[in-house]
């Protein structure tokens, strides 16, 4: 990590320190660790000849929570410890921690968060850095803000601020360091007991740290959530977005003096506009023994390239409980990125993801899971595809909650 965003988070505790001590409130915590053993065929999703591998992997969540009258506080530390070295999404080792306040008032809420991350560039998205994936480091700052003004009219605003680092690649390098802020608020109106209409709008700025790149963002939606029925709920929204970037490079140019020629570095900056439609919808069924989710997005979002990248999002997911231990669920997933590399190149790729797993808890403490996994990755221009299929088994162990002074 920075020593920028080790500073920056270690702020943040002492000042989450001092609002705990601001009233009398209540430690607590409920560990949950676990094992879990991996089977992959090509677990980094490369495009050369390679083997299947097999790994173990040690998982430990330490939730901790502080609750006073108004306020909580929450640390949650997880960790994956396994045995072996490297960044692919089989067996990439990671350290999170994240720290959140919420205060609550009569008429809305305050929460401020903090996060310092160590994992795997292709465990995230499964893009390739050279041929495989990076260690990537990562600091991130929120803070949402929510204000009911009357019993229908309400402004939730949240405000971010999110640092990158990666590591060496093993190839060609694609990503990029980056940092990038974005404020972004909403506001609602409950039209009726069912319905509720919102305007949304997004400013961001996106800037690589090697001063190379910079993206300027905006967004304007409109939106409503409709309760449909008791177990059906809709939420739509949709609007136009801009992105205004900036690609600084120099270029040499010679120059004749009286002293001879000299080679002249001229700086150079081009300019370029992304703009288009971006849209969020989601279909919620939910009842005693299913649930199921059904969604679809497009936006801009920073993924470590060299602007702003266009995410096109399709997901299903659905969860089964027939029991009180089993539980049965799947999740189909396909991402369609398109990659800006310069101002007017780009490349598409297209990430298609299957998950089925099932958990069994056979005490009120154990838990067994078994997940079977398909990736495929797609270029578009290229018809490159890459794949592979896994399986995985855990079982996790979640200890009592434990109240400490």
């Amino acid at each position: 990590m920075t020593r920028r965003g080790i500073a920056l988070f270690c702020a943040l505790a002492a000042a989450m320190s001092v609002a705990s001590r601001s009233g009398a409130g209540v430690w607590g915590a409920q560990p949950v660790i676990g094992v879990v053993a991996d089977y992959y065929t090509n677990p980094a999703l490369i495009n050369i000849p390679n083997t299947a591998e097999s790994h173990g992997d040690l998982l430990v969540d330490a939730p901790t929570t502080y609750v006073a009258d108004a306020y909580k506080l929450t640390i949650l530390p997880s960790f994956r410890i396994s045995n072996a070295q490297g960044y692919s999404f089989l067996d990439s080792n990671y350290e999170h921690l994240n720290v959140s306040n919420e205060l609550d008032t009569p008429r809305g809420s305050l929460v401020v968060t903090g996060a310092l991350a160590r994992d795997s560039s292709l465990s995230h998205d499964y893009l390739l850095n050279g041929s495989t994936g990076v260690r990537r480091d990562s600091v991130l700052a929120d803070l949402a803000w929510e204000r009911q003004f009357t019993e229908r009219l309400d402004l939730h605003t949240d405000a971010s601020w999110t640092r990158d680092h990666y590591g060496q690649a093993a190839g060609t390098a694609t990503l990029t360091d980056y940092k990038y802020a974005s404020i972004s608020p909403t506001l609602s109106w409950s039209q009726s007991e069912r319905t509720k209409l919102t305007v949304s709008a997004s400013v961001g700025r996106y800037n690589s740290l090697d001063g190379a790149t910079q993206s300027t963002n905006a967004n304007l939606q409109l939106g409503f959530i409709k309760q449909l029925s008791e177990i059906w709920t809709l939420s739509a929204s949709a609007g136009y977005s801009r992105a205004d970037n900036r690609d600084n490079f120099t270029e040499n140019a010679l120059e004749f003096t009286p002293n001879g020629i000299i080679i002249v570095p001229i700086p150079i900056t081009l300019k370029s506009t992304q703009t288009g439609s971006v849209y969020s919808f989601t279909l919620d069924h939910r009842t005693s023994l299913v649930t199921l989710s059904a969604t679809a997005s497009r936006q801009l979002a920073p993924t470590g390239f060299a602007f702003l990248s266009r995410e096109e999002l399709y997901e299903l997911k659905a969860a089964y409980t027939p029991t009180e231990r089993w539980t049965l669920s799947g999740d189909l997933r396909r991402v369609n990125y398109s990659l800006p590399q310069t101002p007017s190149a780009s490349t598409n790729l297209n990430v298609n993801n299957v998950d089925v797993s099932a958990a069994w808890q056979w005490t009120e403490h154990w838990t067994s899971t078994v997940t079977a996994t398909y990736v495929i990755e797609r270029y578009g221009s290229s018809k490159l595809s890459i794949n592979s299929t896994g399986v995985s088994i855990g079982v996790s162990r979640r200890f009592d909650w434990k109240s400490f002074q």
